[in-house]
């Protein structure tokens, strides 16, 4: 199917559904010390006596429904992916997001230079440890208790959430496959890079999609050193044998490349099924 029609369909199935389809759970998390919620959407014939791949979703309350409304389609109507489990991993509220996807704080901006806002100052970042032990020790364990689940693990990041994906490659156990689009690749510096040449297995294995927006309404400047940290972790990774690392730009700005990023990565990550 064309594109258009494809948006087109996925715009009837956003507007056609004015209520959740999907659960929310509530899991007392020990690592963070908190109740969080996780959202589970279902294939729409859920069968459990069959296993399914899952689709975890990072910024969920932003992410989510796009995300699962998009995978129906892409199975329902367009025989495109198998039918999967879609979970999504919201945050509390902006301050809790900034904590749980960072690992260090960041004295440098996205244009690569000093941070004067001081918008992730050590106060108000590096909770992403914990956060990645609520994840794979909590949310997948859940999950994997709950559903019938065939141990096939996909992690989406978009922004910031991008970074966390990169960041946690060589320290992760759970995923073996991850969608990262438009990451903050340029937070504190580039440190995701350094860590993943200082600690990443050269035997690492795993299916990671890489992509960037290039639309920016205003100065390049603004965008060009964030666009050149994202290349710059492609590059990287390249070098790997047992990566499999597909590349794509979008000529749209950092939020509208969501979607299109979505489209062409889930094609990409199930394009031999």
């Amino acid at each position: 199917m064309k594109l258009s029609l494809l948006l087109f369909s996925l715009f009837l199935s956003l507007t056609g559904n004015t209520q959740h389809c999907f659960e929310i759970h509530k899991i007392k998390s020990k690592a963070l010390k908190e109740k969080r919620n996780v959202w589970v959407g279902l294939p729409e014939n859920y069968n459990k006596d069959s296993s399914y791949s899952v689709i975890y979703v990072l910024d969920a309350e932003h992410r989510f429904e796009l995300t699962y409304s998009l995978i129906k389609e892409l199975f329902e109507n367009q025989s495109a992916i198998p039918e999967v489990i879609v979970v999504g991993i919201p945050h509390i509220d902006r301050l809790h997001r900034i904590a749980d996807l960072t690992f260090t704080d960041s004295k440098v901006d996205a244009k690569g230079k000093e941070d004067t806002i001081g918008y992730f100052t050590s106060s108000m970042t590096g909770n992403g440890l914990s956060f990645l032990k609520f994840i794979e020790n909590e949310v997948v364990h859940y999950v994997n208790k709950q559903y019938s689940t065939n141990g096939s693990n996909t992690l989406i990041g978009h922004s910031i959430g991008g970074y966390f994906c990169a960041y946690i490659l060589p320290i992760q156990k759970s995923f073996s496959a991850f969608q990262i689009y438009d990451a903050s690749i340029w937070y504190n510096d580039g440190d995701a890079i350094k860590h993943l040449q200082k600690e990443l297995d050269s035997n690492y294995k795993s299916n990671i999609f890489i992509s960037k927006g290039i639309a920016f309404d205003g100065p390049r400047e603004n965008v060009d050193h964030h666009l050149l940290m994202i290349d710059s972790l492609g590059t990287v990774l390249s070098h790997y044998p047992n990566l499999n690392v597909s590349t794509a730009t979008c000529e749209k700005d950092h939020n509208a490349m969501y979607l299109f990023s979505l489209i062409e990565g889930l094609s990409v990550l199930f394009k031999d099924e």
